[in-house]
């Protein structure tokens, strides 16, 4: 079972990294999500549909699972990157390199989502609480319709239109992040 989860080993990556987690740990919540489907799935029915073929969702929801859980408890406790050692045998050496790139594309990431954000917190009140719970609260439309009492149709033309005003006003720059021009942003 395992075997044919890992065929799509690079999709699983991608995943991660698009759920918006630090380069540095994308490996590390997949090989985590590999470790707890391992541990815990017993019937192998729940993760496949037959022999072949992989239920994605099922992975999908797994992997941001565990990186939820990884931003909670990265909210409780301070965790220090191994570069804040003061250790000069460290800054000299390719790994401090490779991740001072990374490091840089991190912070443009965050100024990308803090334009955003700012964006959205601009809006009307509950155009932004709306849009705010969806993405960030990671609640499904039919939760908050059934909560709010509001039709699950105006929801999603409400959603709808978000995504529209955010792909206009920032596609470009979402171009520069994906291009690597950081300076750009």
């Amino acid at each position: 079972m395992l075997d044919k989860i890992a065929e799509n080993h690079v999709l699983w990556i991608k995943m991660v990294t698009n759920m918006g987690c630090p380069l540095h740990l994308v490996e590390d919540i997949v090989q985590e999500m590999y470790l707890r489907i391992d541990r815990l799935v017993k019937d192998k029915r729940k993760i496949m549909y037959g022999s072949e073929e992989v239920n994605r969702f099922y992975i999908y929801v797994t992997l941001r699972n565990l990186y939820y859980d990884y931003t909670k408890a990265k909210n409780k406790y301070t965790f220090f990157s191994y570069l804040e050692v003061d250790d000069a045998q460290q800054v000299n050496s390719p790994e401090y390199i490779y991740n001072e790139a990374e490091i840089e594309r991190e912070e443009a990431f965050y100024r990308l989502s803090n334009k955003v954000s700012n964006e959205i917190n601009s809006w009307h009140v509950y155009d932004a609480k709306l849009c705010n719970t969806y993405y960030k609260g990671n609640m499904s439309l039919r939760k908050i319709s059934k909560g709010s009492k509001i039709s699950l149709t105006s929801l999603f033309n409400s959603v709808k239109n978000y995504k529209n005003i955010l792909k206009e006003k920032f596609m470009e720059d979402a171009e520069d992040y994906l291009n690597g021009d950081y300076h750009l942003l």
